[in-house]
């Protein structure tokens, strides 16, 4: 079949991403008991003699059937080989799971360039741990995707790799401070401060807070219940950043005041359910990004579950997504992020049993498919536009019905007018609510066509239930405003993708940048980013990036 050259890219980035995966799956000799099982596969094959069927008859078999516990024993396999199989690990999680544009168009990759690439992935040593913030050196351990994601952009996209000394600083301030803007209880910030950093190296020398049982449930609770997004996620580095840093406070927490604390294990996929979202625009990049959280997930999987029934990886479809973090639209129809006021407790019900329902896919317990849910994200999203379309018919019909000097209660907003004046101000409202209706009509006219990621139906449960996430964290993409272009090459003129770039910044703040003031066509691409991720936080959240020194 036909391939252009940026789906043959990223087709190959996924048989690297897998095989990685594989590299860390046998360091634990979870494949045939054998840590070179992969190269040994592939020298079995070459003993066959087939010429070019690799990919095809052998690796996708243990890609897309042993790793999810599908496997059938085939008889051109030999008997070791069928054993194996019928052994290999249940991991599922996505990342073994049949990709449509890509594993059903029927590509394979030759013998000769999957020997080559072998060859030189596995002329490195792989570790299974994370490298500390003061390891030099480099070795194949989960981290270094992040270098990879770098040197694959090459920086064309704008993406920088942030090492893990940022990171983590970067980390351990946004939750120190979230914690002061959010906690109810009067805890003094230099218990938090002590708490989340270290008084250098010496265990000697270390403070972890003054702090009650009652403190310590109220910070554990409120830890359990963030809302976290990196808007230009990238290869996870942030994301990773938080699991660490949270695990690290909230097993430091239970076994201080002895509470009830499941396994390393169990808490890291807790922490990636409840509270940790990205969105990239690169579909390879989100499967990178997915890929640091499995591993970082995988190396603390207890040794009993090599032969778990059950799926050992969660599925993160759901939590990191594909899309433009900027730019939301469909024809001419922008979609900025909205904050809905007053929503009715019929579609809260349906946010929080969707919720619930991407839950149970992360820990592959939903009886239905991501695409179904997917139809129910857009589905709720239509009610409550279709809500407020009501809402605001209903105040239209007020305004042209009742008295001219009674109060006015309007989507929310209560008006008092005098009498006199009361026949402009009800044109002025029945204008502009008409013209809110038919921007929500046009909305919900547009999601079903090809729909963009539109940040308020991909994160109903945030927006609805939260107003917005409580931390906003990165290094957005760093790109001159002379280069920036539309990454997903739907716009093709360069100003028009700019323009968008400025119209949804008025729309995400209309009153700070009205149609009066001009938006500066030089700003750079980080600039929208920082625009963007003010308005993604609710109002007691917390936004962390990296800045331009030439800000």
């Amino acid at each position: 079949n036909k391939i252009d050259e940026e789906k043959a890219r990223d087709f190959v980035l996924l048989f690297a991403i897998r095989t990685i995966f594989l590299g860390f799956i046998q360091k634990r000799r979870w494949l045939d008991n054998n840590d070179k099982f992969v190269q040994h596969f592939f020298q079995t094959y070459n003993k066959s003699k087939a010429d070019n069927t690799f990919y095809e008859d052998w690796l996708s078999i243990l890609f897309f059937e042993a790793l999810n516990k599908k496997f059938t024993p085939r008889k051109y396999l030999p008997k070791q080989i069928n054993d194996a199989l019928l052994l290999a690990p249940y991991l599922n999680g996505g990342l073994f799971k049949e990709k449509n544009g890509y594993d059903s168009e029927g590509w394979i990759i030759p013998d000769k360039e999957i020997e080559s690439f072998l060859n030189f992935l596995f002329s490195h040593s792989f570790t299974i741990e994370e490298s500390s913030i003061d390891d030099a050196e480099l070795q194949l351990n989960p981290e270094f995707l992040g270098i990879i994601f770098e040197r694959l952009v090459n920086k064309a996209d704008g993406a920088v790799y942030t090492p893990r000394t940022e990171v983590d600083l970067m980390c351990r301030l946004s939750l120190v401070k979230w914690l002061m803007k959010n906690l109810s209880l009067p805890i003094a910030p230099i218990n938090l401060y002590e708490l989340f950093f270290r008084e250098g190296v010496a265990e000697e020398d270390q403070k972890d807070g003054s702090f009650s049982p009652k403190e310590a449930k109220e910070i554990l609770a409120k830890l359990e219940s963030l809302a976290i997004c990196d808007p230009g996620v990238g290869s996870g580095a942030f994301l990773v950043g938080m699991m660490q840093v949270l695990d690290e406070i909230e097993q430091k927490l239970r076994e201080r005041f002895h509470f009830p604390a499941p396994d390393i294990f169990e808490r890291k996929k807790q922490i990636i359910s409840q509270s940790l979202y990205g969105v990239e625009v690169k579909e390879w990049a989100v499967w990178i990004c997915q890929l640091r959280l499995w591993l970082s997930l995988f190396v603390d999987a207890p040794e009993e579950m090599r032969h778990s029934p059950t799926a050992i990886l969660p599925s993160l479809d759901f939590k990191v997504r594909k899309g433009d973090s900027l730019v939301q639209r469909i024809g001419n129809k922008a979609f900025p992020v909205a904050g809905h006021a007053s929503i009715k407790e019929s579609i809260k019900k349906k946010v929080t049993q969707l919720k619930n329902l991407k839950s149970e896919y992360f820990y592959n317990e939903a009886a239905i498919d991501d695409r179904e849910i997917r139809k129910q994200e857009l589905a709720v999203f239509e009610e409550i536009l279709q809500s407020e379309i009501v809402e605001k018919q209903k105040a239209v019909f007020v305004l042209k019905h009742q008295g001219r000097s009674e109060t006015i209660f309007l989507a929310g907003i209560e008006e008092k007018k005098p009498k006199q004046s009361s026949i402009e101000f009800d044109k002025e409202k029945i204008a502009e609510l008409e013209a809110q209706i038919v921007e929500l009509q046009q909305q919900k006219a547009s999601i079903h066509k090809d729909k963009p990621l539109i940040w308020n139906i991909e994160f109903a449960e945030i927006f609805v239930e939260k107003e917005g996430f409580d931390i906003i964290i990165g290094n957005p993409p760093y790109v001159r405003q002379e280069e920036i272009s539309d990454p997903l090459n739907n716009i093709k003129d360069k100003k028009e993708y700019k323009t968008c770039l400025m119209e949804m910044a008025r729309l995400d703040f209309p009153e700070e940048f009205s149609a009066k003031k001009k938006i500066d066509a030089k700003s750079d691409l980080y600039t929208y980013f920082y625009i963007r991720a003010l308005r993604l936080l609710n109002p007691k959240g917390i936004h962390t990036f990296i800045c331009s020194n030439s800000w």
